[in-house]
């Protein structure tokens, strides 16, 4: 890659610049420490893995800066994880810092005693150099401060007391290796010297009382951690249990998933905001049970510490007891064993006050933390919060554990397992609701699945079922989810995992549910409706047309009304008539319209007895011209005998 260190250097430098215009302070290691985990994404280890470019460099910059000012909670979480990495280890290791960070303090003032050359002539240079020494075994032991006169000239008279002119004489001799050597042991001494004295009240000018002290700060230190954990559990187990039920598994594709309760206001990003709120408790629990349990062990060890301090002070006296001269060979050993348990003793109250700044820091980081106290109450609503031993001793049904039994690489739980064999991989945390962020513990009735030679715990029969069945797949999908949200590596302890598949771009394949096609036959009723034959049907137009005219003369038929059940939805329809106005037209000119009479006269219409139906003109008269009526005896037209007429009145009377 060709990211080295110098170029993350400079990465860190730029976005701590660019977090500053934004009136946001981080700390150029802690940047440094983001960066690093940030690269083992591919997404963005990929940008420098051949050669930097000024774009992908912008880019990668940009997405620090926005993650370090906005995304409070992770960020929050990975500078926990930065304190205590930088500056809290193994107890022994500390030790071993702290006391070589003294003595680099106080090299130069050793190189210049054992570079010292002095001429054994010259008084003053003798007892300026035995000053440097008594200076230099004040500061190395930790017992006061040589500022202080009295305490400067109880140091050099316990020094005299082991040490005189003429042992320094030959100490200037002694090659430089054997100096530093005997420098030791005389500190050894006269720092074992000051504390008798101080136990005989013959001085201790600036001396702690160290056994007092440590058994009130172990109570104190011990205080502090129990109610930071109580109240950390009680936060943890209500936002354990907002989530646990929300994850569930597509029985198809085995996809984890969300699971919002319908008609519910809460989103998925709401609770993903609570994955990450558990997952800083959680990483502060860890923190805080670990402080609790070193404390522990500091308490036992200064417990025996101060035991064997008051028993090498017994001795001490038994052997200066009622003496006026004590053998060099018997009471400088037991000088130098008192020194031994008192610096053990000052290991112990460095380790504490390590831990209470540590606390301390840590506390302020979590009360900058702002729980989302309604969002919780509304995933809380009618659950009942549930802790975690409770969660992971739930008991298993005889079905359950049956169908576990045959399942692959079944290891059933037992309370008899070694150290080694209880261990399980992701902290105990359910892998399958890992894969979405939810740290759920596991319940340790189920059993565990291996893999791998690796344990893996579930939180349920069903999770530990589709484990077993694909569990490369969803350990691939916990350090896929791991390496795109870095708080969660160090949380679960998983950073030589995720640095192994740093390469790997693509490491999860999206599952999609199948479209299920299939091939039938499908076949139509013949006669899907009952048959009905219409007897009033008619193909012809004009029959209906027919009948169109008898329906229609039903208008002209009266009607009576009939009161039903339905008659009061009737509503009242209002008609507004215009009363007729009177009104007088007047025309100019009166005048009559006669009509033309007929000119012809249909004879025979009344039934006449004749030849049938004629036509007759009629002849318009003039008013003078008035004819009297005439009998016709005989017709013109037709022409009719007087038989024919005989005949036909026969005819008609028979």
């Amino acid at each position: 890659m060709a990211c080295n260190e110098n170029v993350i250097k400079n990465m860190s430098n730029e976005i701590t610049r660019n977090c500053q215009s934004q009136n946001v302070v981080v700390d150029p290691d802690f940047v440094v420490y983001l960066i690093e985990l940030l690269l083992l994404n591919p997404k963005y280890g990929g940008l420098f893995s051949k050669t930097i470019s000024r774009n992908n460099l912008e880019y990668f910059v940009n997405e620090c800066v926005t993650m370090l000012t906005s995304s409070e909670t992770s960020i929050n979480t990975l500078k926990m994880q930065y304190i205590m990495q930088t500056n809290y280890d193994k107890l022994q290791n500390l030790i071993d810092k702290h006391l070589e960070s003294i003595n680099n303090c106080l090299r130069p003032l050793v190189n210049e005693i054992l570079d010292e050359d002095v001429d054994f002539e010259d008084e003053a240079a003798f007892k300026k150099l035995f000053r440097k020494i008594s200076i230099y075994i004040i500061l190395s032991s930790g017992l006061g401060n040589p500022g202080s006169i009295v305490t400067l000239k109880e140091g050099m008279a316990s020094l005299e007391s082991v040490f005189s002119l003429e042992d320094l004489k030959v100490f200037v001799a002694l090659p430089r290796s054997e100096k530093l050597i005997q420098l030791n042991e005389i500190m050894q001494i006269a720092s074992g010297v000051r504390l008798f004295n101080r136990d005989c009240k013959k001085g201790g000018e600036g001396i702690p009382d160290l056994p007092f002290i440590f058994v009130d700060a172990g109570k104190a230190c011990l205080a502090s951690l129990s109610n930071s954990l109580i109240a950390v559990m009680q936060r943890v187990n209500s936002l354990t249990t907002a989530i646990a039920d929300s994850i569930s598994i597509q029985d198809e594709t085995g996809n984890v998933l969300i699971d919002i309760p319908s008609g519910s206001e809460l989103t998925e990003d709401d609770y993903k905001d609570i994955f990450e709120l558990l997952a800083f408790n959680r990483q502060y629990e860890l923190f805080i049970r670990k402080l609790l349990s070193d404390v522990e062990s500091m308490v036992e060890n200064g417990d025996r510490c101060v035991e064997k301090v008051k028993l090498v002070l017994e001795e001490l006296h038994s052997a200066v007891k009622y003496k006026a001269a004590v053998p060099v060979v018997t009471v400088f050993p037991l000088f130098t064993k008192l020194w031994e348990v008192w610096r053990s003793m000052q290991n112990v109250m460095y380790l504490m006050s390590t831990v209470n700044r540590l606390m301390s820091v840590l506390g302020n980081i979590q009360d900058q933390m702002k729980i989302p106290y309604k969002l919780l109450e509304k995933m809380l609503e009618g659950k009942h919060v549930v802790t975690d031993q409770d969660r992971m001793s739930s008991k298993v049904s005889i079905t359950e554990r049956l169908s576990m039994g045959s399942l692959k690489n079944y290891v059933g739980y037992n309370e008899n397992f070694s150290i080694n064999e209880k261990h399980v991989q992701f902290l105990g945390f359910c892998a399958l609701c890992l894969s979405v962020g939810a740290l759920v513990p596991s319940n340790m009735r189920v059993g565990l699945i291996k893999n791998n030679n690796t344990r893996y715990g579930f939180c349920s029969v069903k999770m530990a079922a589709r484990f077993s069945r694909e569990p490369q797949r969803y350990i691939n999908e916990v350090l896929d989810f791991a390496r795109n949200n870095p708080h969660v590596i160090n949380l679960l302890n998983i950073l030589p995992e995720v640095s192994s598949v740093r390469t790997i771009d693509q490491l999860v394949t999206k599952v999609y549910p199948k479209t299920r096609i299939s091939d039938k036959d499908v076949q139509t009723e013949t006669h899907p409706i009952e048959s009905y034959i219409e007897k009033n049907y008619s193909w012809n137009l004009w029959e209906w047309k027919r009948r169109a005219c008898q329906w229609s003369s039903i208008v002209n038929c009266k009607t009576h009304s009939t009161q039903t059940h339905y008659s009061h939805l009737r509503s009242e329809v209002h008609c507004q008539t215009f009363q007729p106005r009177d009104k007088n037209m007047q025309t100019k000119k009166d005048s009559g319209v006669n009509t033309d009479p007929n000119k012809v006269f249909l004879w025979g219409l009344r039934g006449q007895i004749g030849y049938g139906q004629h036509a007759l003109e009629l002849n318009k008269m003039a008013d003078s011209e008035k004819q009297k009526a005439r009998v016709i005896s005989v017709c013109s037209w037709p022409c009719v005998s007087k038989e024919t007429i005989l005949n036909d009145q026969r005819s008609l009377a028979e």
